[in-house]
């Protein structure tokens, strides 16, 4: 399988300046660039730069994937717009880690997998997970809840316990939204052990207190004025900015998401997970045979025609035709069973094979049903 590497770094609050696009072009000759999104793609060579540099200079979220087994996922946010320390619980060595820099708080999320991914596409992905940032800037921890349940297994014993306890458990765990979904499908994470773990998560909405507004008069009149400034200036996420002061001033704390302590270690978790696996199994089982019965009643009148379609198909000594009429032996047989009459079928397919022991295309595929 041939290398595989996807980087795409996308803006939000701002679009790229002629002159940051011109040095952006410089970085490779594979650039696909616009105001927006700058994407690179190698399959036998390497990226040159340093990503992390280049989000923290221009773009406000990046994807990297390659397929030996990495995806990498970082957003760069305004320092006025987070906390830090609301990420700080989720931290995981390697995987999930906060830097700063005089402007901004950047996230970066990494999960390798040993055994690599085969074969993937990087396109598109970003888009899916934008909104994820603006979700961590409202306080919303459930992307780095996921990213714990994704590593644990792999990290436990080594950069965390043998058998780890969860981290703080954000609210709405069972009600996930569309960009935490695509996550979920990116890396390949369980939904069952999602499901386990949303069980203990509590349903909450977010609201901004009204009260708030009776602490705008204790805003300096230079805090006010630089508001308004941002304001005019038409700067990006003013709105949590302000609520962010104001929750700071009323002494409450800026997440309205609230998380609650994380008190199962991860042997539970997956033991719940198993549980609600085969529950889910049992049922789906279930559903397939109920579906499969309706199917062969409604053959059971046509039982004669379909004997007959299978002659006609099989006289037409073509592959797709053998192949139609293998996939109707196969529910004439399952319809036998269903009505304890199996060894009529089976008088009837031996001869079948005995007239047409000739063709050794058709008998393979006999060969395959399953009596």
């Amino acid at each position: 399988m041939s290398e595989y590497q996807y980087y795409e770094f996308q803006t939000v609050d701002r679009l790229l300046t002629p002159k940051e696009q011109e040095k952006i072009s410089k970085l490779s000759s594979r650039v696909q660039l616009t105001s927006s999104r700058a994407v690179f793609l190698y399959n036998y060579s390497d990226f040159s730069g340093d990503s992390d540099q280049i989000l923290a200079k221009y773009f406000d979220a990046m994807l990297y994937i390659a397929n030996w087994g990495t995806w990498q996922l970082m957003f760069r946010f305004p320092k006025a717009a987070v906390d830090p320390q609301w990420f700080l619980p989720y931290h995981l060595p390697d995987v999930v880690t906060v830097s700063t820099n005089a402007k901004y708080v950047i996230l970066n999320i990494e999960i390798h997998e040993e055994e690599g991914m085969g074969w993937v596409e990087g396109e598109g992905w970003l888009s899916q997970l934008l909104p994820l940032r603006d979700d961590l800037m409202a306080g919303d921890l459930r992307l780095l809840y996921l990213v714990w349940l994704r590593v644990a297994p792999a990290l436990a014993g080594y950069d965390l316990d043998d058998d780890p306890m969860e981290p703080p458990l954000p609210p709405n765990l069972g009600r996930l939204s569309p960009p935490l979904d695509s996550f979920m499908d990116l890396v390949e994470l369980d939904p069952d052990l999602v499901t386990a773990a949303a069980q203990a998560s509590s349903r909450v909405k977010a609201t901004t207190p009204s009260s708030l507004e009776d602490h705008l008069s204790a805003l300096s009149a230079k805090e006010k004025h630089e508001f308004l400034l941002k304001l005019v200036r038409r700067e990006a996420h003013v709105d949590l900015q302000l609520i962010n002061r104001l929750q700071e001033i009323a002494g409450t704390p800026q997440s309205p998401f609230a998380s609650t302590p994380g008190c199962r270690r991860w042997s539970e978790l997956d033991a719940i997970a198993q549980e609600i696996e085969n529950i889910r199994t049992k049922k789906e089982k279930q559903a397939a045979r109920k579906q499969r019965i309706k199917e062969l009643e409604a053959l059971a009148p046509k039982t004669a025609q379909t004997w007959e379609r299978v002659k006609e198909l099989i006289t037409l000594k073509q592959a797709k035709p053998y192949d139609e009429a293998t996939a109707l032996l196969q529910d004439l047989c399952d319809l036998a069973k269903y009505q304890d009459q199996l060894p009529a079928f089976i008088s009837h397919f031996e001869q079948l094979k005995s007239d047409y022991s000739s063709r050794p295309a058709l008998m393979k595929r006999f060969r395959k049903i399953k009596l």
